[in-house]
């Protein structure tokens, strides 16, 4: 008898105490199998294979419960480390198990919207980093950035718009300082200025006969002044930074620089308009001064 057949099929306790746990599953003594699986990732919690392969053994002993469990766990450590990919495939293992529940092929579409989202985060960066504005006020630090991003990720600018255009628009516009009680444009005058709020807040406000009225404040994530850059309308109304922040602001060579090249120019200038602030805050002054 060869030695491999020898050590998978002999008696002897010697023989027995060599058996891996592979040897285990190819003789299909799965309960033996577990028991070693589970006390290896006890002790090493981490090590995502052990998890992997006790998944595949609870499959063989119709314990999907368990198995599901191991699988979602080995699937959320590869997502975590960025590798979405990997995560994806151990779903769709998952998946098919269990092929009525619903539940897989959404974790599923959650990582693939991550993994989009990681795409857009990279480039956006890359953006920033040549963007000389930002090094003025944000520093060139790593974590800078990254605390920019989570900002900015607030936007539906972010979900709208591929990692390319992100990279080009953030690598346009300018990094500007929110001042308290600052005035970013009024009412009526021509200020061909695009601002996205990164954090603090701005106040639109208009005159009335009792005196100004606060219409509407905006904060992290919200676009105003699009109808002032991309329409170059005057201001609906004056806009005044209540909350001291940080915002990035367009101007109109900024924007002629970020359309060079853009594959989907229609497409890139509604997503700037998409929150049509300015048109909101119009209507309301119109509504605000017929009452």
């Amino acid at each position: 008898m060869s030695p491999v057949l020898r050590k998978l099929f002999g008696k002897d306790d010697k023989i027995e105490r060599e058996l891996t746990i592979e040897d285990l599953v190819t003789l299909e003594r799965y309960e033996e199998a577990a028991t070693r699986l589970k006390a290896r990732v006890k002790s090493s919690p981490k090590d995502l294979h052990a998890h992997l392969k006790l998944a595949e053994v609870y499959v063989e002993l119709r314990q999907l419960e368990k198995a599901l469990d191991e699988y979602a766990l080995v699937a959320d450590s590869y997502a975590a480390d960025g590798f979405y990919d990997k995560g994806m495939a151990i779903l769709g293992k998952a998946a098919k198990l269990v092929p009525g529940d619903d539940n897989w092929p959404r974790r599923i579409e959650l990582f693939r919207r991550q993994k989009r989202l990681e795409h857009r985060r990279r480039l956006a960066i890359e953006g920033l980093k040549a963007n000389t504005t930002t090094g003025k006020t944000a520093g060139n630090s790593a974590v800078e950035f990254e605390l920019l991003w989570n900002q900015i990720a607030k936007s539906h600018l972010v979900e709208a718009l591929d990692g390319e255009q992100l990279k080009n628009l953030f690598s346009a516009m300018e990094m500007r300082p929110l001042v308290d009680d600052e005035v970013l444009g009024e009412e009526g005058k021509d200020s061909p200025l695009m601002y996205l709020i990164v954090n603090g807040v701005v106040s639109a406000s208009a005159a009335t006969q009792s005196g100004m009225v606060n219409i509407r404040n905006f904060t992290t994530g919200d676009i105003i002044g699009e109808a002032a850059l991309l329409e170059q309308k005057p201001w609906p109304a004056t806009y005044r930074v209540q909350t001291a922040g940080i915002a990035f602001a367009l101007d109109r060579p900024g924007f002629e620089q970020v359309m060079i090249g853009n594959e989907d120019p229609r497409g890139f200038i509604a997503t700037l308009r998409r929150q049509d602030n300015d048109r909101d805050v119009a209507n309301l002054v119109v509504r605000m001064r017929n009452s």
